[in-house]
Formats: C-alpha cells, structure tokens, sequence
C-alpha cells in the first residue's frame, strides 16, 4: 500500500499521470465553480457516518494511510451534502478542512485552498497537528495561506432578500441565516431544516453567494406596504362617531409641562408590617438560642467524661453559631421592611 507522500506537492510522478491529475483537477475547479448544485443523495449520510469518515482520514493522515485517507476523502466529498440532520460548524469546520486536504493530496491545489477558505472561516484558530501534517510540510503552507483570505466579511446579494420557506430555517455551514449574504470564492453548504422536527429537507452546495433563485426575493416587494382594504359604509360610520367621541376626550385639559409638581401620595406596601414584625420575631429567637448555650456550656463544666467533653462542647458551639446567623437572619428582614416603601428599595439580581 502507498504511503502518503509527505515532502512532495504531487503524490505522482509519470507524466501520464500529471496530465490525467491536471484535467480531474480542472474538472474539479469546475464543478465547485458552478452557481448552485442540489445534492443528488441516493441515500441519507447520517451523523455515525461522517464521523467515522473523519476518524479514519485522521488516522489515515497520521499513519501515512494514502489508500485510506483517499478513499474516505472522495466519499465525504460526494456525501457531506447528503446529511440529514443539523450539523454543528464546527463539525463542517473539519469536514471541509479534510475534504481541502484530500484535494491537495490529489494534486488539486486550487480545490484545497477554496475548501481551506471554508474550514477557516468556521474555525479561524485552528492548526494542524505535527503528528498530522509535519511542521514544513507544503500543505501547512497552503493553509495557512488562506487564514486572510477566509475572514472577509460576507457579500449580500444586492436587492434581495431571503424567501424562507413556511415552517423552515435556513442554515449555511451549521448556521441559521436571516439574510441572502456568504464569503465568496469558496463553497458552502445550505440546508433547508424544518422547524418542527429539525430534520433536513433539502442541501444545496453553492459557490460564495450564489443562493437557489427559490430562496431570494425582491427586497422591494417584500417591503412594500399593503394596500388598506376598502373602507365599508358601516365602518365609516363608525369612524365618525369615534372622530366625536376623540374631540369630547380632548377637550379635557391634559398636563403637558414635565416640569409640573404633581401631588403624589405614599402607599404603604402590604408585606412592610409583616415585615418588620417576622424580623423582630427572629431577632428575638437568636436571643433565646444564645441563652441555651449558657445552659449547655455549664453541663460542659460538670463533664467527667471525654465523650460528654466532646459532646457539650459541639453542642455550645453550634448554639452560638446559629444565634448569631439567626440574628443577622432578623437583621437583614427587618431591614428589608424598614426600607420597603421609602424610595430606597432593594433589589435583587444576580449573573449566570
């Protein structure tokens, strides 16, 4: 079995074989050049087997598997607009990364920087593993020669906007969209998920902006107003006696001056008085703990023992400790009742 050619920008030699490489790979460039591709899925790629896929192109990639990484790179090409359920980015974040390096490693340069330009743009900070791709080795190069080029900010398609089908979603490279804008010069994947079951309808591969007609509009259609529906004989009678009823409600004087005194008078909160009673009540119940202590710290005197040692000294002080957060307890609600009503207040908040 070959072994991936690591120190090398073509993993061939013959000349044949150069040639044959340059026209797959221009056919390549073409095919993801194309405006708009509905994915022709025979049958569902499910999550299990993207992940699979990528495992072995790791292992493939790390063993110097040539045979294997190829293998599973051609079918997660032809395949990962087939998935059928939402993918996070940054699963497509890999995805595209492996399928840039399976491109390269086919001779198809070209192809791997447009697919690079879509892995970075989901996962600026990612880098290659030594133990994947060695330091120096030309596709680090590639790479990393896209990191600028991928983060451009993406290109609206101008006088349109989305056409969302009724209870769908839009998502391109695992991100919902609310509008017909992408980076260009790279592809993208665009799925239609249903709202209700978050399954996948229908995956198109687009190159940049180049969104399904059925997906845009007219962005002045879509804002221009409607028509208001035609008035009946009923209804403007209606509107009359309403006209009326507005000019008698006008004639009432209204305060317009802000800087006008207003008489305000004080409403006493209902919980204020329960309040401060509970708060007295607990104030006093700390008292009452705090004199238990005494109790038990004499029985702690007459102790013979050193289990009752232990015992009445555990005890005098958990009396202490509990009289005091009982008091801060009393403290803190008779507080919150003093103040209620004042015009101080409290809040409560808190950060999660």
């Amino acid at each position: 079995m070959r072994a991936l050619v690591l120190g090398r920008n073509s993993p061939g030699g013959a000349r044949p074989a150069r040639h044959l490489a340059r026209l797959a790979a221009g056919w390549l460039l073409v095919a993801a050049l194309a405006p708009a591709a509905r994915a022709e899925c025979t049958r569902a790629y499910v999550g299990e087997e993207l992940v699979n896929d990528l495992s072995t192109m790791t292992a493939a990639l790390r063993s110097l598997d040539e045979a294997a990484f190829k293998a599973s790179g051609k079918r997660l090409e032809a395949s990962v607009a087939c998935i059928k359920t939402p993918v996070p980015p940054m699963v497509f974040a890999a995805a595209y990364r492996y399928i840039g390096a399976y491109h390269f490693f086919s001779g198809d340069q070209d192809g791997a920087r447009r697919w690079f330009r879509s892995a970075l743009e989901l996962d600026p900070t990612f880098d290659w593993d030594v133990s994947e791709v060695p330091v120096g080795h030309p596709m680090r190069g590639v790479f990393d020669g896209e990191r600028d080029a991928a983060s451009v900010d993406p290109v609206p398609v101008e006088g349109k906007v989305l056409n969302v089908p009724a209870g769908s979603a839009l998502y391109l490279d695992g991100r919902e969209i609310d509008a017909p804008a992408a980076t260009p010069d790279r592809p993208h994947l665009l799925q239609v998920v249903a709202t209700s079951d978050r399954t996948v309808r229908q995956v198109f591969m687009i190159d940049g902006n180049a969104f399904p007609p059925q997906f845009l509009r007219d962005a002045e259609v879509a804002a221009a107003p409607e028509e208001p529906a035609k008035k009946s004989k009923k209804d403007k009678k209606s509107k009359k006696k309403k006209g009326k009823d507005d000019e008698a409600v006008a004639e009432a004087p209204v305060v317009t001056d802000p800087l006008a005194v207003q008489k305000v008078e004080r409403v006493r909160p209902a919980i204020k008085t329960p309040l401060m009673v509970t708060g007295g009540l607990v104030m006093a119940g700390s008292g009452v703990i705090y004199a238990m202590s005494f109790a038990s710290h004499k029985e702690f005197e007459r102790a013979s023992t050193t289990s009752e040692l232990e015992r009445y000294r555990t005890l005098t002080n958990t009396l202490v400790l509990a009289s005091g957060g009982t008091l801060l307890a009393g403290i803190g609600i008779e507080y919150a009742g003093i103040m209620l009503g004042t015009g101080a207040g409290f809040t409560l908040g808190g950060r999660f």
